[in-house]
C-alpha cells in the first residue's frame, strides 16, 4: 500500500493540531514540571482539571491535565477547524461516510465534536475558545523551555498508510514518509500537516494505536538547554530521556522528556516551513537520513501513552529501530 493522496478539496477545513487531554495523578506534580520545565502558562484549574497554553497562543489550552488514578492514559487529541460552520460540515461528512460522531460539551471550548480516527484514536474538533492576550512579550513571565505553541503529536499505528488514509481524505497533506530502503514504497512512517510546518500529526508502523508524544515548539536551541538546566535544579532531572539531537525529518533539534506520570514531550525550535502546493512528500530511507544523535533506548521505543479504553492491535513487519543498547553493545 503506497503513501496515501491527499484530498485537495476537503469536506470541511482543518487547520492544526490544537490541543490534547492526558489523564495525570497528581496535579500538583504535574503542574510544576510543565510550569517550571516546560515553561506553559495555566489558564484555569480547579481540583480536578489544569489548563495550560504556550507563551504566544491566545486561545485558552492546548493541554488539558485530568487528575485519573490508575494507568497514564490519553484521552483525547484536539484539532482546529476553521469556521464553525466546518463543523457542521464535518458532522455531515462522518455521518455521510458512517462514522460514528457527537456533540460534546467541553469548558472553555466552543461547539465540540467527537469522533475517532480509522485506527480507533479519539479526536475532537473545535472552531473557537476563549483568547486571552499572548504572553510573548512578558519575558517576566517566561519560565524554563518558554514553550512557545503546541506543534504536533506523534502515534504508533500497525498500518500506517490506512491511519493516514484518514486524514488525507479530509485534507492532510504528507510533508515526510519513511521507508525500509530506498526501492521500498510502504510507508513505514508518515507525518501529516495542516498548517505550514511538516507535521500536526505522525504515524509509525508499531502496535497501537498508542500515544508516543505531543511536542511543544520553542524559541530557539539555547530553550533546550535552559529546560534542561532548570530540570537539574528542580528535581525533574529523572524526567529528561533524549537529546539534545537533530532530527532528519524536520531538520530540528530536539529534546525528549517523560513528565512525571510518564507522557513523553518533546520541546524544539520552529522545524522547516511548508507552504507552497508543490512541497510534495520527501522519501526517507537509511541512505539519506540528514540526523545526528545516538540511537534510541529501548525505553523510548517501547514506553508509550495508552489511549483511554482504545484496543491496542499488534503488527507484522513494523518500523524497526536500532536501540542505543545494541549501539554500546557493540562498542563493548
Amino acid at each position: 500500500m503506497s503513501v496515501p493522496a491527499t484530498n485537495f478539496t476537503p469536506p470541511f477545513n482543518v487547520t492544526r493540531a490544537s490541543h490534547i487531554v492526558v489523564a495525570v495523578s497528581d496535579l500538583d506534580v504535574s503542574r510544576e514540571f510543565y510550569t517550571e520545565v516546560i515553561g506553559l502558562q495555566v489558564t484555569a484549574e480547579d481540583r480536578d482539571v489544569l489548563y495550560l497554553r504556550g507563551m504566544e497562543e491566545s486561545c485558552h489550552h492546548s493541554l488539558v491535565l485530568r487528575r485519573r488514578q490508575g494507568a497514564r492514559a490519553c484521552e483525547r487529541l484536539g484539532f482546529r477547524v476553521f469556521r464553525d460552520e466546518d463543523l457542521d460540515r464535518a458532522k455531515a461528512y462522518f455521518d455521510g461516510a458512517g462514522i460514528p460522531c457527537i456533540w460534546m460539551e467541553r469548558p472553555f471550548q466552543g461547539r465540540t465534536l467527537h469522533v475517532n480516527d480509522h485506527s480507533g484514536i479519539p479526536l475532537e474538533l473545535v472552531a473557537s475558545m476563549p483568547t486571552l492576550p499572548r504572553l510573548h512579550d512578558k519575558p517576566n513571565l517566561h519560565r524554563g523551555a518558554g514553550a512557545l505553541r503546541y506543534d504536533h503529536v506523534q502515534c504508533l499505528a500497525p498500518d500506517v498508510a490506512e491511519a493516514g488514509r484518514f486524514y488525507t481524505d479530509i485534507g492532510f497533506r504528507v510533508s515526510d514518509y519513511v521507508v525500509d530502503k530506498e526501492t521500498d514504497e510502504e510507508p513505514q512512517g508518515l507525518f501529516l500537516y495542516r498548517k505550514n510546518n511538516p507535521h500536526d500529526i505522525v504515524f509509525l508502523k508499531r502496535a497501537g494505536p498508542v500515544l508516543h508524544h505531543f511536542a511543544y515548539i520553542v524559541s530557539e536551541v539555547g530553550q533546550l538547554f535552559r529546560a534542561l538546566d532548570v530540570a537539574g535544579a528542580t528535581g525533574f532531572a529523572k524526567c529528561f530521556e533524549r537529546g539534545p539531537g537533530r532530527h532528519g525529518q524536520g531538520h530540528a533539534f530536539y529534546v525528549y522528556f517523560r513528565d512525571p506520570d510518564g507522557h513523553r514531550v518533546e520541546i524544539l525550535p520552529p522545524p522547516i516551513q511548508l507552504i507552497d502546493f508543490d512541497d510534495g512528500p520527501v522519501k526517507w530511507h537509511s541512505g539519506n537520513r540528514f540526523t545526528w544523535d545516538l540511537p534510541p533506548s529501548r525505553r523510548w521505543l517501547n514506553e508509550v501513552t495508552p489511549f483511554r479504553n482504545v484496543a491496542v492491535r499488534e503488527t507484522d513487519n513494523e518500523m524497526k529501530f536500532f536501540a542505543l543498547e545494541d549501539f554500546l553493545a557493540a562498542q563493548a
